[in-house]
């Protein structure tokens, strides 16, 4: 008996799908690979919390300020959440590394490291645009699971809870 031949992808579609799976690799490999120093020198990275259910929070350094709410809410419902917190400095202007430093040191508590990317590979690993807080929720093997953009709501706290409560329930 014969056997029917299995309906073949057209060529470009199946080229696109391919780049694009290469591409997802790519960015999720590049971004965990990463290490950055914190406010006080200490290296972290998100390879380094392999096993661990992740929060990355993007934003730009100068808007740092809007991230404080996610990390409470969140943190008071997932204490065991682990957040890595990543300060991404502006591709142009004043600001430095060491301006930086100095000023999350004065003013984030010594309990909050903040990783600070200089060379900006997370905005650039994972296409973020850092104008508003981006939450990256990676899996305990350090896949990426979810993202979501923007300030604290109880609508977008509402979207990433069962997300974080089936990752955690794992």
């Amino acid at each position: 008996m014969p056997v029917a031949p299995l309906p073949s992808l057209r060529p470009v579609p199946a080229l696109l799908l391919l780049v694009l799976c290469a591409v997802r690799g790519m960015a999720a490999d590049a971004g965990s690979e990463v290490s950055l120093r914190d406010q006080f020198g200490k290296a972290d990275s998100l390879a380094a919390h392999r096993g661990e259910v992740v929060v990355a929070i993007v934003v730009d350094v100068r808007r740092l300020s809007t991230i404080q709410r996610w990390g409470e809410a969140l943190g008071a419902r997932y204490p065991g959440l682990h957040f890595l917190n990543i300060a991404q400095l502006p591709a142009e202007g004043p600001v430095d590394m060491a301006r930086v430093t100095a000023t999350l040191q004065k003013r984030v508590p010594a309990t909050v490291p903040v990783l600070i990317d200089v060379e900006r590979h997370w905005a650039q690993s994972y296409a973020l645009d850092t104008t508003a807080p981006n939450l990256l929720v990676f899996d305990r093997s350090g896949a990426l699971v979810t993202r979501l953009r923007g300030r604290f709501s109880a609508a977008r706290e509402a979207s990433i809870t069962p997300v974080l409560d089936g990752l955690l329930a794992k």
